[in-house]
């Protein structure tokens, strides 16, 4: 059976050969087009009516798009369908999963841009020429005689459903009941919202429709979910953001994640977390040595112990045991189970003993302190002073699953907890600790004061929100890994999570075991 998933193929990034990149770059600016997914859609286009594809290996080395910038809801069943007949009909092969979607989308992006610059050198850069070309080419192959193998009435039900809710009418009408005007002048399907990019009529109303957010999501029947509102790319615009039905977002999946991980370069002095995309489907990333520790916390069921697996992976897929290691205490004796056998495992084992986890912390506290030993002899500050001289020092990134139960059992464990928020940084010793439970009470001021980096998913009360982000919000969120990210010295940030397996934990172990 087909593992092709037409919601997550919109929320995957794709990318071509560095030469197809090339020529796509060249021909967006020369055929005067916004955007490179302008040209990299004719190119497949272009690809798909000159046949089967050749064995040519095609490297990824060109920069990538969104999938939301190449195709929409509206087409991408039709897309994927060309694509799966295309190959069904020359021979090719099945494209039965997204990394093989992913495959021929490469192929057919390299092949195509090719083949469009060797049109336009060929009609010598004339650009009336050109265009003259691809109309003669314009009509597409007929596959209609083979069905494409993956649920196309699905990937139909998911547009019909985003077209049904695109509240683009139903919006300016609503807040004109309020006393506001204003124009929609743009929309984008995100994985869980809809952002419309609305023009204010009077200015005057802003204030007045950053306050109107419950009226509004009364008026258009989200039940009690919220919309929310912000500032816009160009002068009397706002976004405002409106949850859509569960039965139309999009998940996130691992191989989103894994993507991510193979982009840019692998620095051994960073710790780049992946927490999830945003609102519009961008990818959302932050690098904990900078944070430089992190609260995450959230209800049963918010997708807290999701959200952790994500940083762990994130991190696992960027570093080896030279330049990482993991110190997981997991009270639960559940969330951390998978990474019995990690070779980054600091100590050899996960902690689930509350003995276990004091005797931890009282490591780290005297690991913390010989390296800053070992500074003061080097003549530096800190771990990249100390590696740049030669120094093999991995970072050590503590995760506690849940620190409600150690620091309730035990409450000789804050102590250790807040000297290694105070001083570990410098050290490359870094904190993600997680609760359930974010009250005042297991979450002190002397700790909180020294975790500047929050992650925030859904809580019961506006209390434990405020505790978390220094501020309401999180209250409202839609769950299922639906998060408000507020980094040092920035405003919150929405997110909506990684969905993780427990086979994908299994999977990157067992590979980091061999």
């Amino acid at each position: 059976m087909s593992d092709l998933d037409v919601q997550q193929a919109l929320s995957l990034r794709y990318r071509t050969s560095l030469e197809a990149d090339n020529y796509t770059d060249q021909l967006r600016q020369l055929l005067g087009l916004d955007t490179k997914a302008q040209v990299a859609r004719l190119a497949i286009g272009r690809s798909l009516a000159m046949g089967k594809l050749s064995n040519e290996t095609v490297d990824s080395q060109g920069k990538d798009i969104p999938a939301m910038s190449l195709f929409s809801p509206e087409n991408i069943g039709a897309w994927v369908g060309l694509l799966v007949s295309h190959s069904l009909t020359n021979g090719g092969a099945a494209i039965d999963s997204m990394d093989g979607l992913r495959t021929s989308i490469r192929a057919h992006w390299h092949r195509g841009a090719v083949a469009l610059w060797a049109d336009w050198v060929g009609v010598d850069r004339n650009y009336d020429k050109f265009i003259e070309a691809l109309m003669r080419r314009s009509d597409m192959p007929d596959f209609a005689a083979k069905r494409p193998a993956i649920k196309e009435a699905d990937s139909e039900d998911l547009a019909d459903k985003l077209t049904s809710n695109d509240a683009s009418q139903a919006l300016p009408k609503a807040l004109a009941e309020l006393g506001i005007k204003v124009q929609v002048k743009g929309t984008i399907h995100g994985p869980r919202m809809t952002r419309y990019r609305v023009l204010l009529v009077n200015l005057a109303d802003s204030a007045k429709l950053k306050r109107s957010m419950p009226q509004l999501g009364l008026a258009l029947n989200l039940g009690s979910a919220l919309p929310t509102v912000s500032n816009g790319d160009e002068a009397k615009t706002l976004f405002i953001d409106l949850p859509r039905p569960k039965a139309t977002w999009k998940t996130v999946g691992i191989e989103r994640l894994r993507e991510w991980a193979q982009v840019g370069p692998k620095d051994a002095n960073q710790l780049m977390v992946y927490a999830g995309v945003d609102v519009t489907g961008e990818d959302v990333a932050f690098d904990l040595a900078v944070t430089p520790h992190l609260l995450v916390g959230g209800t049963t069921g918010s997708g807290k112990s999701v959200c952790l697996h994500s940083l762990i992976l994130s991190l696992l897929q960027r570093h080896k045991p030279n330049t990482l290691q993991l110190a997981l205490i997991d009270p639960k004796q559940v969330e951390f189970a998978q990474y019995a056998k990690l070779q980054n495992l600091y100590g050899g084992a996960v902690a689930t003993e509350l003995a276990q986890a004091r005797e931890m912390l009282q490591e780290l506290g005297v690991e913390m302190d010989a390296r800053y030993s070992i500074f003061s002899r080097l003549g530096v500050s800190n771990i990249s002073e100390a590696r740049r001289k030669g120094q093999a020092m991995p970072f050590i990134v503590l995760l506690i699953e849940e620190l409600a139960d150690l620091v309730l059992q035990d409450p000789s464990i804050e102590p250790l907890i807040a000297r290694l928020a105070q001083k570990a940084r410098a050290a490359g010793i870094h904190l993600v600790l997680a609760t359930q439970r974010p009250d005042s009470e297991t979450f002190s001021g002397l700790i909180r004061s020294n975790i500047p980096g929050r992650i925030a998913l859904t809580v019961q009360k506006s209390t434990e929100s405020t505790i978390i982000l220094d501020e309401k919000g999180a209250e409202n969120l839609l769950g299922s890994g639906d998060m408000l990210i507020r980094m040092p010295g920035e405003g919150p940030r929405r997110a909506h999570g990684v969905f993780v397996k427990l086979e994908n934990i299994a999977q990157l172990v067992a590979a980091g075991a061999r």
